[in-house]
């Protein structure tokens, strides 16, 4: 990687207002992030700020350097939200203060593992205080995920400790994976819009998931607006493409400048589902009152700022300093998160749980079913998708869905997988034999789902053998119309492969049978048969409607079908077109005279073909119409030719 190569990481700055964030930013990368006249006035950070840096050997980060004061916590968080690294900042003259207790915390529960500490002001103390600054932020870090960072005492005004810190920061940044998902679609939670003469909107925010870049379709979520990418810079510098983990600016187009506001997520068209209820583990912190019922919060997620109620899962409370699950309940504008977003829950000042960081978590599931909180399902679910594993999470989902199944392209918006990564696990599911695809391989069903059709489909065909024991096959039509309706017909298909390859069922053209299933025709049936079959041959080329011929036998329109269509699979007798059943054996006498016919003549016109049939109209135009369809004869204006026969010269 050259010193100039896309920012890989993102490093966050993180501390008490006032301890030399953004001076010592500065002095790393020569930008003075501090860009708004208030900032500039006031003395301190309000907005988020941006800057490269570059490290030896070769390395460079993207830097977010937030701000410290309390009232501004909302932005630090969207700030921290998209780093993979912390530069935790304490200045040697006063230690460790409020905000940098709770800038830890947060980034704590947003899932920083990585850190280094710079002890700034070094050039205003002396050793003793110095050394106590650093004791009390080595007992701060201990019984945190951060303990044993490095721990650099620097000067941002004399210039002392810096290249000391930044070789600990290129260690780090070498050593360390990235934190922010970097596959799946493309995220970008915009932290900063604005117009830029010339070019139009632009939105600024750290890349998540895949990379973007000029010529994208691109959609707003939640709103739903599209348009297109139509530039792209990271760091102040044009790209035609950006990568996750860069800080990334985007000139837009197709989206009004209204709707780009921070919070708001722009990504591929449809890749995500917005929600308004998420379930999640949460980390409660031990310095907040326990969390029990349901209790209005912040939620902060990403660059996202929302209304929430929260409520346990799985148990009545969660007790300070421990760890549960929890059902979120957005107010307002849904949400555009993934499974594996992690989001800080803040009290408000006016509530018992204050105006304070309570606790955090990750998101399990953005679109979680509708269940009781204390459905035993419910909590088995989230446990297992606690383990943040692509094949459980595809499995409890396909689970979830019943006899339905799950379509893959649902699958891949409600975890964000990439094609790769979801179709590899879909792969191993089904080679375990605990998922089996569609015919199309569009829908997925659990086994349990799998099996339970599969006893339904045998259920069917018993029950409508049953009810037409002269039939030997049920049409796939039919039986689909007994299955449940959120049965597919493609997964009935699947079922139906699965049952005739262990050879349970039968298929044919005709259509579906249980494989023990032959046509019963019992006494009665049977002499109901031969009466029909007699009366066909009786009437000759001149049989009744279906009609009269069931008010003959004193049989019912149905039986009567069912009667005709076992003959008609016996060969006995013959549908032609305007509902006539007639007696096959006639039927093929006829068919031998028209070819006897034409043994000595080309042509058969209609005259001398009624002529030759010798029945009224009502049946000789049927019989012409079946020959015509059985391709004996080909109609040629009012007349037929034998079908496929050469002229005579």
């Amino acid at each position: 990687m050259s010193a100039r190569a896309e920012p890989r990481l993102v490093l966050g700055t993180a501390g008490h207002i006032d301890h030399g964030k953004t001076a010592l930013v500065r002095a790393l990368t020569g930008v003075d992030t501090d860009r708004l006249p208030e900032e500039k006035a006031r003395g301190i950070s309000i907005e988020l700020g941006f800057a490269p840096l570059d490290l030896e050997p070769g390395v460079r980060l993207g830097v977010i350097d937030v701000p410290g004061h309390e009232k501004f916590v909302h932005t630090m968080i969207a700030g921290a939200a998209g780093i993979d690294l912390l530069l935790l900042v304490v200045a040697a003259d006063e230690g460790v203060m409020p905000q940098t207790r709770e800038h830890l915390a947060i980034c704590e529960l947003l899932g920083v593992r990585r850190a280094a500490v710079a002890l700034t002001k070094r050039d205003a103390v002396d050793a003793e205080t110095l050394a106590l600054a650093a004791d009390e932020v080595r007992q701060l870090l201990a019984p945190t995920a951060l303990a044993g960072a490095p721990l650099v005492p620097v000067s941002a005004r004399t210039g002392q400790g810096l290249d000391m810190l930044r070789a600990e920061l290129a260690k780090l940044a070498v050593d360390t994976l990235a934190r922010t998902p970097r596959s799946g679609p493309p995220r970008l939670p915009i932290d900063r819009s604005f117009e830029a003469r010339g070019f139009g909107s632009v939105v600024t925010g750290t890349l998540l998931g895949g990379a973007i870049g000029v010529g994208d379709p691109i959609e707003l979520f939640p709103t739903g607006e599209r348009g297109r990418v139509r530039g792209v810079q990271t760091h102040g510098a044009a790209t035609e493409r950006c990568q996750p983990g860069s800080r990334c600016a985007l000139n837009l187009q197709g989206i009004s400048r209204q709707a780009l506001r921070r919070g708001r997520v722009i990504s591929a068209p449809g890749a995500l589902v917005p929600s308004r209820t998420l379930d999640a583990r949460v980390t409660w912190l031990g310095s907040a009152p326990a969390l029990q019922d349901s209790a209005a919060i912040e939620l902060l997620v990403n660059t996202s700022e929302r209304r929430a109620r929260i409520a346990p899962l799985g148990a009545a409370r969660i007790e300070p300093g421990s760890t549960g699950f929890a059902r979120l309940h957005i107010e307002a504008e849904p949400l555009a998160v993934l499974p594996g977003d992690r989001f800080v829950v803040r009290g408000f000042a006016r509530t018992a749980l204050g105006g304070r960081t309570l606790g955090g978590g990750v998101v399990l599931d953005a679109l979680p079913p509708r269940r009781r909180p204390s459905d035993p399902v419910l909590l088995r679910d989230l446990v297992r998708l606690a383990a943040r594993d692509p094949e459980t999470d595809l499995a409890v989902r396909i689970e979830r869905s019943g006899l339905a199944g799950a379509a893959r392209q649902q699958l891949q918006r409600e975890t964000g997988l990439a094609d790769a990564i979801l179709d590899a696990a879909l792969d191993a599911l089904e080679k375990r034999g605990q998922i089996a695809a569609s015919a199309d391989a569009r829908r997925f069903l659990a086994h349990g789902a799998v099996e339970r059709i599969g006893a339904q489909l045998k259920a069917a065909l018993r029950e409508l053998h049953r009810e037409e024991p002269l039939q030997p096959w049920v049409s796939s039509a039919v039986l689909h119309g007994r299955l449940p309706r959120n049965v597919t017909r493609r997964a009935a298909l699947r079922v139906i492969e699965d049952l005739a390859a262990r050879g349970e069922i039968q298929r044919a053209e005709d259509g579906v049978r249980l494989a023990s299933h032959a046509p019963a025709v019992s006494e009665q049936t049977g002499a109901q048969i031969e009466r029909v079959a007699a009366r066909l041959r009786a009437a000759g080329l001149e049989p009744p409607s279906p009609r009269d011929l069931a008010t003959q036998l004193a049989l019912d329109a149905a039986q009567l079908r069912r009667l005709l269509a076992h003959l008609a699979r016996e060969g006995r007798a013959l549908r032609a077109p305007g509902d006539l059943w007639f007696d096959a054996a006639a039927v093929a006498a006829l068919r031998e005279r028209v070819r006897a016919y034409f043994d000595a003549h080309d042509v058969l016109d209609t005259p001398r073909y009624k002529a030759l049939i010798a029945t009224p109209r009502r049946s000789a135009v049927p019989l012409m119409e079946l020959f015509d369809a059985e391709r004996l004869t080909l109609r040629d204006g009012n007349a037929r030719r034998l079908h496929g026969a050469r002229r005579r010269s």
